[in-house]
């Protein structure tokens, strides 16, 4: 009931209503197979007794209320009619199929789609303490062994249940005796054998599950770090690295396929010496070869539909258990995490954005990482007035990043308030700020797509506004460079993360990006690291003509990119140190002179 409640818990209602469907669909079906069962026995008691047509009431009744003129005439008719229902009978069941497949599929696919949104609508704080590559394993992955082994097999169980329900109490009804001798040793034996396997079964479920998560890990750190891996000549180490959790994911997998296997070819023995049985005590009672001919046939063609029935049922049941592990974890993200926002992208919304007219402040702001004691930012006071260059320098580690993600509202402070022209800054209005930030890191991530949609990132295709594309592209100096040189201009796929492109080109592109929203703010986190001399001179000359009327929020270890901000605030230990115009810092603060003659 456990498993049950959990699966219905990644379900939405109409998915819910689906599968009650479903189970309905399957319980027809499985009568209507036991019918196709049910009928082989008077056509094979017909075959060999014609008599019975006159003897028996119901075939009398039909004989004559049809107005047969001969038995063989009528054996013909009985017989297209068993077959008619046993047409049926395998139409329907392949028709159950397909509708148990396409439940299948449809629930990876929406089960997947939930997950993602589920992650991508967690606060940033919640991805700097998790493993990408774990939570794309889980929607790439650990979806569809949930699906595929344990929600799918669950209807399997129980479709396969209800005919095995139904022939079972056809055989009781004919010979009770036999039925039960049948179920005992077929039913007993499966029961049996998977007491004795249900435990390692769900041991090596849960090594999967640990071993499938190395797996995609090291694959996303290999080709992750594929330039260094390349130049350090490190491919083995890579590869055997992936060799160990790949191999015991592989011999997992294969262990359990051929638990769920192996009993099959048991009990087909234990099936074919139950017929045997059977014909040797319908001859031991003294029953003749007329008598036993047509018992014969039902039971042997019930033991047809029998065996793959329980078949189905023990190995739903060792798949349940195999990667029951799977359904548990994603029932945990999906139950456990907030998502109020899902479905609800703020690029879709129209929101207006949250101007800055006057000044920025952060007043006595208190700021530090999940998992840690010492606040990264201490008591922090600082004030950004509008359409100003503002500079924040300081060693690793002094606070700077955390700054611009606390200004961004991708991190909230512990303590104190961010203010925007007396206006604070709070879940309510955080959308409204962040329409009005462009953000430039060091490190720019590019889609394998074209220029067009780098620049316009997450914009869909018939609402990308190609003038703002081109106008952000000429402030970032990347242009002449699109349109001169790459072969389709804007519309170039500039491979995975941008490696046709030079480091200069990235970045130029990140800034391009930043711009294509005409921001009011614009965030520089190490933004022109990657580029050279000459051309961060030319990039921020573009950005300062326009300085008058943005505000410029820059982090920087290059003292040269800051020369012309207004102020410069120097931190250490979460705290400033410092602040003043770029020359009277080199005149008066020995801190900002060793860093100016470390970094220059």
């Amino acid at each position: 009931m456990v498993m049950i409640k959990k699966i219905l818990g990644l379900l939405t209602r109409k998915e819910r209503k689906h599968l009650y469907m479903i189970f309905v669909v399957v319980t027809i079906s499985g009568i209507i197979e036991v019918a196709g069962v049910t009928s082989i026995m008077p056509f094979l008691s017909l075959i060999t007794s014609p008599n019975l047509i006159q003897d028996n009431r119901i075939f009398n009744w039909l004989y004559s209320t049809l107005n047969f003129q001969s038995t063989n005439r009528f054996l013909i008719f009985i017989g297209v009619m068993v077959l008619f229902i046993l047409i049926i009978s395998n139409v329907l069941v392949l028709l159950t199929n397909w509708v148990l497949l396409r439940f299948t599929w449809m629930r990876n696919f929406t089960i997947s789609k939930r997950l993602l949104g589920k992650y991508l609508y967690q606060p940033y704080v919640f991805f700097l303490n998790q493993n990408t590559s774990e939570l794309g394993k889980n929607i790439l992955s650990e979806v569809h062994f949930a699906v595929r082994g344990v929600i799918v097999p669950l209807i399997y169980i129980f479709s396969r249940g209800i005919v095995v329900l139904f022939i079972f109490t056809l055989l009781v009804v004919i010979n009770p005796i036999l039925a039960l001798l049948i179920m005992v040793v077929l039913g007993g034996a499966y029961i049996f054998i998977y007491r004795i396997v249900k435990k390692k079964i769900y041991d090596i479920g849960q090594r999967r599950f640990q071993e499938n998560t190395e797996r995609y890990k090291i694959v996303n750190e290999t080709f992750g770090g594929i330039k260094q891996l390349k130049l350090l000549g490190r491919e083995d180490v890579f590869i055997q690295r992936y060799s160990k959790p790949s191999f015991a994911y592989a011999r997992d997998n294969a262990t359990n396929d051929l638990i769920s296997q192996t009993p099959r070819y048991i009990m087909e023995i234990f099936a074919f010496g139950a017929i045997i049985v059977i014909v040797l005590y319908l001859l031991i009672t003294g029953k003749g070869i007329q008598d036993v001919l047509p018992l014969l046939g039902l039971y042997a063609f019930a033991a047809y539909r029998l065996m793959p029935a329980l078949e189905k049922i023990f190995t739903g049941a060792t798949s349940i258990r195999f990667e029951i592990y799977s359904l548990n974890a994603l029932y945990k993200d999906m139950s456990s995490f907030e998502d109020s926002s899902y479905f609800k992208s703020s690029y879709k919304i129209k929101i207006e954005p949250l101007h800055l007219r006057k000044d920025f402040k952060l007043e006595e702001i208190t700021s530090s990482y999940p998992g840690t004691k010492v606040p990264v930012i201490n008591s922090l006071n600082l004030v950004i007035n509008a359409n100003t260059s503002v500079a924040l320098v300081g060693e690793t580690g002094t606070g700077k990043t955390t700054i611009a993600d606390l200004i961004l509202g991708l991190l909230r402070p512990d303590k104190g308030r961010i203010l925007i022209d007396s206006v604070e800054i709070t879940d309510a209005n955080l959308k409204q700020w962040q329409r009005n930030l462009g953000y430039i890191p060091q490190d720019i991530f590019l889609q394998d797509n074209t220029i067009t949609r780098n620049i316009a990132f997450g914009i869909p295709d018939d609402e990308i506004d190609m003038d703002a594309v081109e106008h952000a592209a000429r402030i970032a100096n990347i242009h002449n460079f699109v349109i001169g040189e790459l072969p389709n201009s804007y519309e170039t796929v500039i491979g995975e993360r941008g490696v046709r492109l030079s480091g200069g080109q990235r970045q130029r592109i990140g800034i391009a990006r930043a711009l294509y929203h005409d921001p009011e703010v614009l965030v520089l986190d190490e933004a022109t690291s990657a580029l050279d001399g000459s051309t961060e001179e030319i990039v921020f000359t573009a950005i300062q003509n326009i300085a008058k009327t943005k505000t410029l929020i820059i982090i920087s270890h290059r003292l040269t990119t800051i020369r012309d901000c207004d102020i410069v605030y120097i931190l250490e230990g979460g705290k400033i140190i410092g602040q003043g115009k770029y020359d009277e810092l080199m005149e008066s603060n020995r801190e900002f002179r060793k860093m100016a003659k470390v970094h220059l």
